[in-house]
């Protein structure tokens, strides 16, 4: 995953790190780049520092396209943010808002799944956008990266992105068919995904793919388990009975069939 280091004293760059790499590794690679020792470095995000190098990067909600700042000795100590965020958000889409309690560090994409599950998939976090005044809020960043008052108020609007309108063709079923929001969970992360009903499992996994989510544990296969049952890939998740807003994990390994 591509992750952008930035200093106080506005140097930028952006360096490839492993999604597992420990926070450890993440320095080591700064340091191979930059010259910086690793003893030197100090990394935030969102206020937060990654205080341990043993610990993965993940931990800290270090993401694809996430924003770290790093710190050297002689650099003046960061701007400090405040612990917890109450965001106030306005959903004209539902005609109601939503008040939710986070931390500064917390991302954007944590902040959408939470509104997924506070408003019953009305707000499916595949499809709607964040924004801070007039500024749409990138998922891989930090709540603290939108700078939050001193009071940890702050004021988000949701729009709802419809999805696009199929355009003649012999896709017109396909294209037109229900959509529905699912989290695909792996490990201890999980992501928000926009399907059709009649896709097959294939093509979720296609849809995994497209993303490069790390869901491989040392480049071997997968498979998709919806409620404690391994999923046929060329069955619909309509006849495994997904619903909006349900979640589906994936596991390392393969699946054989019985003697």
């Amino acid at each position: 995953m591509d992750v952008t280091f930035a200093t106080p004293r506005g140097r930028e760059f952006t360096l490839e790190v492993w999604y597992f790499a420990t926070v450890r590794e993440v320095k080591e690679a700064v340091g191979a780049r930059e010259g910086v020792p690793v003893a030197s470095q100090r990394l935030f995000l969102g206020g937060r520092e990654l205080d341990d190098d043993a610990r993965d990067a993940a931990h800290y909600g270090v993401l694809q396209g996430s924003r770290l700042l790093l710190l050297l000795p002689d650099d003046p100590p960061p701007p400090s943010a405040p612990a917890a965020v109450r965001v106030a958000v306005s959903a004209p889409a539902i005609g109601r808002g939503v008040a939710l309690d986070l931390r500064a560090p917390d991302t954007v994409a944590r902040l959408k799944e939470l509104l997924q599950d506070r408003t019953d998939g009305a707000l499916p976090a595949a499809r709607t956008a964040l924004f801070v005044g007039k500024a749409e809020m990138e998922d891989a960043k930090a709540l603290a990266d939108y700078d939050p008052p001193a009071d940890g108020a702050m004021e988000v609007c949701a729009v709802v992105r419809q999805p696009p309108a199929a355009v003649g063709g012999g896709n017109g079923a396909r294209n037109n068919q229900q959509r529905i929001a699912v989290k695909v969970k792996f490990g201890a992360r999980a992501v928000a995904l926009e399907v059709g009903a009649t896709d097959v499992v294939r093509d979720l996994r296609k849809e995994v793919e497209r993303l490069r989510l790390p869901v491989r544990d040392g480049g071997g296969g997968y498979f998709f388990v919806y409620k404690q049952n391994v999923m046929d890939e060329d069955r619909t998740l309509r006849w495994h009975e997904v619903k909006n807003g349900d979640t589906i994990e994936i596991f390392n390994g393969t699946v054989t069939g019985g003697a």
